[in-house]
């Protein structure tokens, strides 16, 4: 494809990402820039219009939702990871769960190859899985497929179940807008060193999701060492939640329909049950943690980081919580499944 067509359609997707977070907003749906572009968008590919995934100018907005998601970061964080101990261990335990219902049910219900259902099993980033059971000869389109349609799922379901119960809405919601008041050129500065420098430093650590996990990185520390109190503004923050919508709807442009909708079918049955296993582990530890369901549940919920973490910030929960154990999961998956997989097909 030629670059003056890719930026034309990359213009029309973010055009009909736009209008469906319009669209969420005048209703008053819970993340709208984000859930509304991404179901726009889905639509819209789904139809075979000439639309593009984002995913090319993801990474900078993915450092721009990092930078604000470390301002959400306290001093105190670090004396707070023994506090955190339970919910860790719960976290431990879901991630062994849902991989293992993941696992177990698109290998004798999908009936798929074992290394396909492995790596589209395993609750984790779509692309890492994508390509380490690639390496591994598993069916790439089908693992990505499948990843893809976890996330897209449960980032569109766990929004608006919350909401019917907290009622947190989209105006409410993730405003920031006091961070924008404050904003002084030092801010600035500071917050763009924190997305320039994380992003990089992430990648040569070979950290997972680096443009999100660098910047946020250091945006926490430049927080907890009091060096800025500021956060991205609105605009910017609502522009990056399109961007990161149009990458998920985009995901299924040209995806053969056949394909496309067993994967979906599939995903239909399992994700409800990976969701039920970290709703009712929350639930069980919610009592004893001393912290509220929510954000247990947010914490546990097997989606995106990025997309989980934008949720506990729209529902006031402990966002250093949530990205935590978030993190902490996609690295465990992340550094353990292909040593996990040799080990099981050694001794099946």
């Amino acid at each position: 494809m030629r670059r003056s067509d890719y930026l034309a359609r990359l213009a029309l997707s973010l055009a009909v990402g736009t209008g469906g977070g319009v669209a969420f907003y005048a209703m008053s749906l819970p993340l709208p820039w984000m859930l509304g572009a991404m179901t726009a968008v889905l639509v819209v590919a789904l139809a075979g219009l000439p639309v593009v995934s984002a995913k090319r100018i993801r990474p900078p907005m993915a450092a721009v939702i990092g930078v604000m998601l470390g301002s959400s970061f306290s001093p105190d964080m670090p004396g707070r990871l023994y506090e955190w101990l339970p919910i860790t261990l719960m976290a431990l335990l879901t991630t062994v769960l849902t991989a293992l219902i993941g696992c177990l049910y698109l290998r004798h219900v999908a009936k798929l190859d074992p290394v396909t259902a492995f790596f589209a099993g395993m609750p984790a980033g779509v692309y890492e899985m994508t390509a380490q059971g690639g390496l591994m000869g598993g069916d790439e389109r089908r693992i990505a497929l499948v990843q893809a349609t976890r996330v897209f799922l449960v980032v569109l379901t766990v929004p608006v179940l919350l909401d019917q119960f907290l009622h947190f809405g989209s105006t409410s919601g993730l405003s920031l807008r006091n961070g924008q008041a404050t904003l002084t050129l030092p801010d600035i500065a500071i917050l763009a060193v924190c997305g320039l420098v994380g992003w990089p430093l992430a990648k040569k650590l070979h950290l997972p999701n680096p443009p999100l996990i660098g910047p946020m990185l250091l945006s926490a520390l430049a927080h907890a060492i009091g060096l800025t109190e500021g956060a991205p503004p609105y605009l910017l923050v609502s522009m990056a939640q399109v961007v990161l919508g149009t990458t998920l709807g985009g995901q299924f442009l040209g995806v053969d329909h056949r394909l496309l909708v067993a994967s979906a079918l599939h995903s239909l049955m399992l994700v409800p049950a990976m969701v039920a296993i970290a709703a009712l582990v929350a639930w069980f530890g919610a009592g004893w943690s001393g912290t509220g369901y929510p954000t247990i549940f947010l914490a546990l919920a097997p989606g995106g980081t990025t997309e989980m973490s934008l949720v506990a910030l729209a529902i006031k929960a402990e966002v250093a919580l949530v990205v935590f154990h978030q993190i902490l999961r996609l690295t465990l998956i992340h550094m353990s499944a292909p040593g996990v997989f040799r080990l099981l097909r050694r001794h099946p």
